[in-house]
């Protein structure tokens, strides 16, 4: 069986601020668009998907022919859950794009449910108050800078996704955890707290690998047809 590295990405208690029915993020790497239709229909697939896991039953059967060519293409995406506002899971099981859309968020919805150790598994009685979440990426590409004091004016505060990789592990935060950390030196310093490292780790030799990221975020209750 082939095993999957899990990424798990720490949301907290902020609200997700969403502009307009999808959350894009420019970028110069290519990003699925999403119409809001395929928006839905993501969302709807996620939500019975995990209904029938948890409910022990077989995942959700998808017409592949009836899908738009957006949601077979190759890619990576976030799967969130929350539940009355509160963080419940959040996986990404590998950064790049590997495999179609619709079938990266089948995987996601139920890794996110069942396999963030910092949670206990969602129980199926919860699923009324859970939230769905799904953020697209784009190809993750390296940021690349000579000196760590430039580090933080290469940044772009509400835009980037970052993904910082140091001798002690690799951390990220989506794009809206700028929101909770504003200032680019604290957001690195919390990226280096969140694998466990010392909160200057980002300015230590060896440099750290720095990627940054860009997503397109919609969620349950932001789309109506």
């Amino acid at each position: 069986m082939q095993k999957w590295l899990l990424v798990l990405i720490i949301i907290g208690l902020i609200p997700i601020v969403l502009f307009g029915r999808g959350w894009l993020m420019q970028s110069k790497a290519e990003l699925i668009l999403l119409s809001d239709a395929e928006q839905l229909q993501l969302l709807q697939f996620a939500r019975r998907h995990l209904g029938n896991v948890l409910s022990g039953e077989s995942g959700i059967v998808v017409d592949i022919d009836s899908l738009s060519v957006n949601l077979k293409r190759q890619a990576a995406c976030f799967l969130t859950l929350t539940k009355d506002g509160a963080l419940r899971g959040c996986i990404i099981d590998d950064f790049r794009p590997h495999e179609p859309l619709y079938k990266n968020v089948l995987r996601n919805v139920v890794l996110a449910a069942t396999a963030d150790q910092r949670f206990s598994p969602v129980r199926v009685d919860e699923l009324d108050k859970i939230k769905i979440e799904i953020s697209v990426l784009d190809i993750p590409r390296p940021l690349a800078f000579d000196d760590p004091e430039e580090l933080p004016e290469r940044l772009n505060p509400g835009k980037d996704g970052v993904i910082l990789t140091t001798a002690t592990g690799t951390s990220t935060y989506l794009p809206h955890v700028w929101e909770q950390f504003p200032d680019p030196v604290e957001f690195l310093s919390s990226l280096c707290e969140k694998q466990g490292a010392c909160t200057d780790c980002w300015q230590t030799s060896p440099l750290p690998r720095v990627e940054i990221y860009h997503v397109f975020h919609f969620a349950e209750g932001d789309i109506s047809l």
